[in-house]
């Protein structure tokens, strides 16, 4: 068993975000994911300019660091964008923001995560009308990337966060629904820890579906600091041939780069134990 093992980066972020690694100087977060033994390096961005796409393609190549993914979720954290939106010019721009997105996912050679940005079912809208608006905005968004090398991933949240899309067959629900391969599952142990059943299920499920994972414990601390038997997953992971990065999305705590490192350690011992 071996994963490669990536953070969740960020140059601002509001308070209170699971992003270990906030600098406004991504080469400086770059240089310590290298120095330090990580092999990718998640992305999130409120819009891709701001960021240089080539200078940060050309450093990560320079470090062996692989970018795994841009998560777009300050969109609409910040400004409001769903790409379910009964606003029609909300929804619009929401998907224009999302194909600035796969641009740069393009030239990072990365997938796009729809995490917030699918939006909610409000108290006056129904399932069957937001399955729509999604379904008509992925097929969008993946023609637009068939133009490209990148890719979109729909992230279950759990029920603390959005009423809409919650677990693993929901999100392979549409991902059926919209039929394209453009379209990935992108699964959380932190989510999954409040809406799944069973650790390995969900990811047998989505077999070759499954394009991004996220692991943080049952506190959103770094995996190892909670409850959670990552054991399973990863050996459930094994099983589909899951050869993509496990990106930690974690609380800071006590700061981020210790966080991580822990975090990394962890994992890694997991994995070594796994090959006794």
């Amino acid at each position: 068993m071996k994963f490669k093992i990536g953070v969740t980066c960020a140059v601002d972020a509001p308070d209170g975000s699971p992003f270990p690694l906030v600098n406004s100087d991504i080469c400086a977060t770059i240089d310590f994911l290298a120095e330090n033994g990580f092999d990718s390096i998640e992305l999130h961005l409120l819009k891709p300019s701001e960021v240089d796409g080539s200078r940060i393609k050309e450093y990560c190549d320079q470090k062996g660091i692989l970018i795994s993914s841009i998560g777009t979720g300050m969109a609409y954290g910040k400004e409001g964008l769903s790409i379910t939106s009964t606003d029609e010019d909300v929804r619009k721009r929401a998907v224009q923001r999302l194909k600035e997105q796969l641009d740069l996912a393009s030239l990072l050679n990365c997938s796009i995560v729809i995490g917030s940005m699918r939006g909610v079912i409000g108290p006056k809208d129904s399932r069957e009308a937001v399955d729509s608006r999604m379904i008509e905005s992925c097929k969008e968004l993946c023609e637009y990337a068939e133009r490209g090398n990148g890719t979109i991933v729909i992230e279950a949240i759990d029920r603390f966060e959005t009423n809409y899309l919650q677990r693993a067959e929901e999100v392979m629900d549409i991902i059926h629904r919209v039929g394209s391969d453009r379209l990935g599952v992108h699964l959380d142990t932190y989510h999954m820890n409040m809406e799944e059943r069973d650790w390995k299920q969900p990811v047998l499920l989505c077999k070759n579906h499954l394009k991004h994972v996220h692991v943080a414990d049952n506190t959103r601390h770094y995996p190892g600091y909670g409850l959670i038997n990552f054991a399973p997953f990863l050996e459930a992971l094994e099983a589909i041939g899951y050869d993509q990065t496990l990106t930690m999305e974690c609380y800071p705590v006590p700061d981020g780069k210790t966080s991580v490192l822990r975090g990394m350690e962890f994992l890694r011992g997991l994995m070594k134990e796994a090959n006794k």
